[in-house]
């Protein structure tokens, strides 16, 4: 597509600056995308390779996070598209079967990671039914959190995030602040050591965990576009991303020293007292609670364009002078209609949450599933898809291209993807 069709496109686009987020809630709506599952696991795995080592596996890894959202803003800033996706940024760079591709990718991705919330999730319940002498099954705890997740994986605006993703960070601060107030009586006791420090042969345990605390990849551009003006977007990312990096590894590196080889796969499972326990497991249940809807967001906005796109065939072969491109970006403006309350949207969302749930009752380890999940998918979606938009866009325009970067992420991409899918296999085989 010519640079005059996106300017045609872009001053056709009439969006109202309605629900529009400031720069202030776009930063807690990208700070909570990235503060997940991983921030509460990455202690578990921190240990496995020593807290030292993980300093210098953790470092090469958010840096190459932080570019590869760079570039990918790069790209739809440069495109100047309104309501452009990644999937969109990925079609009119690489092509529709690249795009296909990375449309598959970021629905497995972002279903293991609601997976990965869902086993939380649920612990919590057995573990707080268990400190007042209940005892549930699994399957009994599952069918509790019902109530609460289903009502919210309807949720199709997320706007309806810009207040609520603020106060889901403070509550997962709440929960960590807590932790850290464990550690500190048990530091106070003397019951710490730092001899764990460099254990170099698990150092693919860790990497995929970590690449899943920089989860934010596809809410980047659904939340940039959420705000009054995009182009500000860039540094709320970078600040964003430092901010909840800077939490996942600061919480690691505190903890790992206090729990030592008593620490859990669920970081707060490790807190002693059953009160402290309890306060913790609700505030971060509600963190990941209002993170929960917007991991699933993209997974089923792709799935519903999908089969809307099939129902809407036949008029578009009736309108051959409009492209593909012209057309996604018509049916975006025409009032939502991805985002209405039909039939097949339900049924979408429901029969995604029973393959969920289903699944999520079979995972049997948390932190070797979130490994595989990270080295593969988080491989490919944070690392390898952004650089070849980046690559391939800006080849044939006056932008320097950062060679340097594009080397370093890929190489960082495909020693996770290899060697950590390898480990995770073993693992959990």
């Amino acid at each position: 597509m010519e640079n005059r069709e996106f300017e045609e496109l872009s001053a056709n686009s009439k969006k109202s600056d309605r629900h529009k987020s400031t720069p202030i809630q776009a930063y807690f709506n990208f700070v909570k995308s990235n503060l997940g599952i991983g921030a509460i696991v990455l202690p578990f795995v921190t240990y496995s390779v020593g807290w030292f080592w993980s300093i210098f596996l953790f470092l090469p890894v958010a840096y190459s996070c932080v570019q590869s959202s760079i570039l990918l803003i790069a790209v739809a800033d440069h495109l100047a598209v309104d309501k452009i996706l990644y999937a969109d940024v990925i079609r009119i760079t690489l092509g529709l079967k690249w795009a296909f591709s990375l449309d598959i990718a970021i629905v497995l991705q972002l279903v293991g990671i609601c997976i990965a919330y869902l086993i939380f999730l649920t612990e919590s319940v057995t573990q707080s039914l268990l400190s007042i002498g209940v005892e549930f099954e699994k399957w009994q705890s599952l069918c509790m959190t019902l109530l609460i997740i289903f009502p919210l994986s309807y949720i199709k605006n997320i706007h309806f995030f810009h207040l609520t993703s603020k106060y889901g960070f403070y509550a997962a601060i709440m929960g960590f602040v807590v932790v850290l107030y464990d550690c500190y009586l048990r530091f106070s006791k003397g019951l710490y050591s730092f001899d764990n420090a460099i254990n170099i042969r698990n150092s693919f345990h860790y990497v995929g965990v970590a690449i899943l605390c920089c989860e934010g990849i596809l809410t980047i551009l659904p939340i940039r576009d959420s705000m009054v003006n995009k182009l500000d977007f860039k540094m709320v990312a970078i600040n964003s991303m430092i901010t909840a990096f800077g939490i996942s590894i600061f919480i690691a590196l505190i903890t790992v020293p206090i729990y030592q080889s008593e620490i859990k796969p669920i970081l707060i499972f490790n807190l002693e007292n059953p009160y402290l326990q309890f306060i913790s497991i609700v505030f971060y249940s509600i963190s990941l609670l209002l993170t929960y809807p917007l991991q699933l967001f993209p997974a089923v906005q792709i799935i519903e364009r999908m089969i809307l796109e099939k129902q809407s065939y036949q008029e578009l072969q009736q309108q051959p002078q409009i492209n593909e491109f012209e057309n996604n970006q018509i049916q975006n403006d025409t009032e939502n209609s991805m985002f209405a309350d039909t039939k097949i949207q339900i049924v979408i969302r429901t029969l995604a949450m029973m393959s969920i749930y289903f699944i999520a009752y079979y995972v049997p380890h948390l932190s070797h599933f979130l490994n595989f999940m990270g080295s593969i998918f988080g491989s490919l979606l944070q690392f390898c898809f952004p650089v070849l938009a980046h690559m391939i866009h800006f080849q044939k325009t006056s932008e320097p291209q950062p060679k340097g970067t594009y080397t370093f992420v890929l190489i960082v991409a495909i020693l996770a993807m290899v060697l950590g899918t390898i480990e995770s296999l073993r693992a959990m085989m």
